[in-house]
């Protein structure tokens, strides 16, 4: 058996997944991992001296959980968290009366900007700081201040970095971009079986994937992916090719949706026949020659000749006093379509009648350029009936999925022929849907 031929491509199509966070889902994330406590300190300090030693002692704890926001610019995100210093100064000995206990409050908050890097994994770029709301130090006596701020201030940090890498973590793990890019683009690269009345699919060339630039709602953070692809009309089963893998990373500040799909359509001849039939045999011709014949198609039947169609039309000539000839001519020429892409005529063509049986006067009666032109009109096929019938059953399946994952949807409004070919048992030719078609991929899946 020969390979399906392909038929004409469409242009280019843009398929989309767009990618919603939720930022519950970080802010979980994050609570679930930034621990209670932030800061100790317990150790000893000597002061006038060594005539004074004070044990210094307390934590930096969360306050509260950990709160997740956008920007009011969308461009990122606001994590802040807040603590609580709790520290109490206790002299030995006889200054114990001196004891103290001191700390302070403050709110950790870190601006949270997302990027994509290189392998198609989200990353995010952290800036932070923090400001207490009091000195984290006691005078305990004149000329006896203790301060635990260098104390704190080296462990916040360090818990401000691994307030970052969660969050990061959390990005990461949630967007999980790169595993739906895989899944997209690996999707994306599946034939389509197209919902026609006759075995038919769209060869899928994937040619680029790209990907929006983060933005945030209130309640979430958002980016689309959006794979490129050429959809290649085809007869019978699609021929099998080999996947490729992931390609580089591309930015696109905006990606749209847009199916743009052909419909191969097979007309066999003998419908094609019948159809030519019926309407040329509406028309008659009276030749204004003596007698005034009149000429009515009888039949018309429609063959291959290579690449061009040669349609033998079947004549029958009545005239006075009984007159009642057959006659057939063969119009031959190169199938082609009128400007709204509907109906087919022949170009080029060559008009020949057949001798046999015919007389020269009934011979010249069909040479007259009004006779010619006459049979020329029956080589005439009106495809919008054949054509409005496969736009409907298409339309009655959507939406449809041509391939696991992927659905295909919309509204289809007609099919403008753009290609025709000629082969041996039908006409194929190619539609152009016109509407408003998308398709969408569930990339919730791996695929197999």
């Amino acid at each position: 058996m020969s390979a399906p031929a392909a038929l004409a491509a469409s242009a280019p199509s843009v398929v989309t997944v767009p990618v919603s966070v939720p930022l519950s889902g970080v802010q979980g994330a994050a609570n679930a991992r930034v621990p209670l406590e932030f800061a100790r300190v317990n150790e000893d300090r000597s002061f006038l001296g060594g005539l004074l030693r004070v044990s210094l002692s307390g934590t930096v704890t969360r306050a509260g959980h950990v709160q997740v926001q956008a920007l009011p610019d969308g461009s990122g995100l606001r994590v802040s968290v807040p603590i609580r210093a709790a520290f109490r100064a206790e002299p030995g000995g006889v200054g114990a009366f001196l004891a103290r206990d001191f700390g302070g409050e403050a709110t950790v908050a870190l601006t949270v900007v997302p990027t994509i890097t290189p392998d198609w994994e989200a990353d995010v770029t952290v800036r932070g700081d923090y400001t207490w709301t009091d000195p984290l130090s006691v005078e305990l006596a004149q000329g006896v201040r203790v301060s635990v701020q260098s104390l704190v201030d080296a462990q916040v940090r360090a818990q401000l970095d691994a307030l970052a890498a969660q969050v990061r973590a959390a990005v990461r793990e949630q967007t999980r971009l790169r595993e739906r890019a895989g899944t997209l683009w690996a999707r994306a690269q599946q034939p389509w079986a197209l919902p026609t009345p006759d075995a038919a699919y769209a060869r899928v060339t994937p040619l680029n994937l790209s990907v929006s630039p983060f933005r945030f709602t209130p309640d979430a953070l958002k980016v689309t992916l959006g794979a490129q692809l050429r959809l290649d009309a085809g007869l019978g089963r699609a021929p099998t090719q080999a996947a490729l893998p992931l390609p580089a990373l591309r930015r696109s500040d905006t990606l749209t949706p847009d199916v743009n799909l052909s419909v191969p359509v097979r007309l066999p001849y003998p419908e094609l026949s019948a159809a030519a039939t019926r309407e040329a045999a509406r028309r008659t011709l009276t030749l204004p020659v003596p007698t005034s014949p009149t000429l009515r198609v009888t039949g018309v039947t429609l063959t291959p000749q290579g690449a061009q169609l040669n349609a033998a039309v079947q004549l029958q000539i009545s005239g006075p006093l009984g007159l009642r000839l057959s006659a057939t001519t063969d119009v031959r020429g190169t199938p082609t379509l009128d400007a709204a892409g509907q109906v087919l005529t022949l170009r080029n063509v060559t008009v020949t009648t057949r001798r046999a049986g015919l007389t020269g006067r009934v011979l010249a009666w069909l040479a007259d350029a009004r006779a010619q032109a006459y049979v020329t009109q029956a080589a005439r096929f009106d495809l919008r009936p054949r054509l409005d019938a496969v736009r409907a059953q298409v339309q009655g399946r959507l939406p449809f999925s041509p391939a696991p994952g992927v659905t295909l949807g919309g509204t289809l409004r007609a099919l403008k022929v753009t290609d025709v070919r000629v082969t041996p048992d039908a006409l194929v030719v190619t539609g152009e849907a016109l509407g408003t078609l998308d398709a969408s991929v569930d990339v919730g899946r791996a695929v197999r």
